[in-house]
């Protein structure tokens, strides 16, 4: 772990005027387990995240021995302007990292909640053509070994198999995947259950074909709850914790899984905005067509648990279509992509 290398937190607070501020609770719709407080001066707001592998289930699942997050924020990243990772810093705290950040609560789009509505189609092309920048550059911190998230973890983070191990840990969200999992089972088609079914137990077919594409720098959790659009006109991205370098397909099926109650159009046309963005930025594809079908079996792969749960309690997609039928579509588009590229 980095804990070692990083200033004490009394010397971070106090490098932000933040000497003897009383933190607060601070509401978030988190899930990883980190410990999220909120402190105020003179009239700017700031949020502390507290995490490590005894706090943080996704810290343990993804190996983040070094607690990556921490070494972002120790940058310097050399982001494409206009795009910002909303650091101010990270310290050792006891046995976690500390994270010091503005508080964008005003400015993030969405906190994933139900009812919240489309995202506008003119903000949806903002953060595709941010994410296409930042997919372009060379933008992590100059490091011998960095310590990305693997792609073996990041795809298999929310499989089946996870979410037993989750629960053998006693975390309730092993019990959650696990409700998806069975509503998807009576509910996708058979041959999509069984191709899950083996890339849950082995990976090692997608992450292949993964292997095959341009790798690039990813965010690594991209939902929207983890973008803000702040008055600045920047596009702040939080949340950096499964950074890593894989295909820009990885990025993208997670997109278009994460945010089905925000994202105003089909996946298609999300891609195909994605694309354009790309193009412009100078994004090293490859086969893009690859990365199509491979964003597919990631996202079914990541989030069939959702889809299933969706499918049952008859939710429908902001744009339009109703569970049941995205869950149809995406197991159809899923399982051609995996005739194609596995």
């Amino acid at each position: 772990m980095l804990t070692g290398a990083l200033p004490p937190l009394a010397e971070l607070l106090a490098a932000h005027d933040l000497a003897g501020v009383p933190e607060r609770s601070f509401a978030n719709d988190g899930w990883s387990g980190s410990e999220l407080t909120a402190l105020e001066r003179h009239g700017r707001r700031f949020v502390l995240k507290r995490t490590s592998p005894r706090l943080d289930w996704i810290v343990r699942a993804t190996a983040d021995t070094s607690l990556r997050e921490s070494w972002l924020a120790m940058g310097p990243l050399d982001l494409p302007p206009g795009i910002t990772a909303a650091y101010l810093g990270a310290a050792s705290d006891g046995d976690a990292v500390a994270l010091l950040m503005p508080d964008l609560s005003d400015a993030i789009l969405t906190w994933d909640r139900t009812g919240c509505g489309a995202l506008a189609a003119t903000d949806l092309d903002r953060v595709l053509a941010a994410l296409a920048d930042l997919h372009a550059s060379t933008w992590w911190p100059p490091c011998p070994d960095p310590p990305w998230c693997s792609v073996t973890d990041r795809v298999t983070l929310l499989t089946r198999a996870a979410a037993q191990r989750y629960t053998a840990e006693g975390l309730a969200v092993g019990a959650r995947f696990a409700e998806g999992w069975d509503a998807f089972e009576r509910r996708a088609s058979r041959p999509a259950r069984e191709l899950l079914a083996r890339l849950s137990a082995d990976p090692s077919p997608l992450v292949r074909a993964l292997g095959r594409l341009p790798a690039a720098g990813l965010h690594g959790d991209l939902k929207l709850a983890n973008v803000a659009l702040p008055p600045s006109g920047e596009v702040a991205l939080i949340d950096w914790q499964m950074t890593l370098r894989a295909p820009v397909a990885v990025e993208l099926g997670w997109l278009l899984v994460a945010n089905v109650a925000s994202l105003p159009s089909a996946p298609d046309d999300v891609l195909r905005r994605y694309a354009a963005a790309a193009r412009t930025a100078g994004v090293e594809l490859g086969d893009w067509a690859a990365q199509v079908d491979l964003a597919w079996l990631v996202g079914l792969l990541l989030r069939g648990w959702r889809k299933g749960l969706d499918a049952e309690a008859g939710t429908s997609a902001a744009w339009g279509a109703s569970g049941a039928d995205e869950l149809a579509w995406w197991c159809d588009r899923t399982l051609r992509a995996a005739d194609r590229r596995l």
